[in-house]
């Protein structure tokens, strides 16, 4: 089932692409992703960043939280998913809250990009292709970039360590 909404100020030619292979299989991978407990276990394998909350609605007009503290201020992604494939696909909003500090959703700051996640078996690993697209600027693709390529580094810490089993 697909989602549509309406369409975005932003500029849909800035898009980022970030595949990372995982030594884990497809299924764990997906529950990785998309289960707020592993999703809350994984963010807070780095430095410098507390996981305060996540919710996951996971369905098409579902919504999504990721609420996360760095030096005491609070930034929260919020938003809702178009297109749920399980273990296959996930195509979402990606906005940031004005205060991401409350403990409901609130209020976003209206740059709202759409993220795309795909899932390939390979064998017993995966391919996870990230496509974020939709930027108002390069700046803000280029910085988003950097955060992506760290969230799947710890994702890849927390799936490879067999700790998504756990979870």
């Amino acid at each position: 089932m697909i989602l549509n909404t309406n369409p975005t100020p932003n500029n849909p030619d800035i898009k980022l692409v970030v595949s990372r292979e995982f030594e884990a299989p497809r299924e764990l991978v997906w529950k990785a992703w998309t289960e707020p407990a592993r999703i809350k276990a994984w963010l807070g394998l780095g430095e410098g960043m507390a996981i305060e909350s996540v919710i996951v609605d996971l369905r098409v007009g579902g919504k999504f939280r990721i609420q996360t503290k760095m030096d005491g201020e609070f930034f929260t992604a919020a938003g809702t998913y178009l297109e749920v494939r399980t273990q296959e696909r996930l195509v979402y909003t990606w906005d940031w809250e004005k205060d991401g500090g409350g403990t409901e959703f609130g209020e976003l700051e209206g740059k709202e990009t759409q993220v795309t996640v795909e899932f390939r078996a390979i064998g017993k690993r995966t391919r996870l292709q990230l496509t974020h697209e939709k930027f108002a600027s390069p700046k803000s693709r280029d910085s988003h970039e950097k955060g992506w390529q760290d969230w799947l580094g710890r994702l890849a810490r927390f799936v490879e360590a067999k700790e998504g089993e756990k979870a």
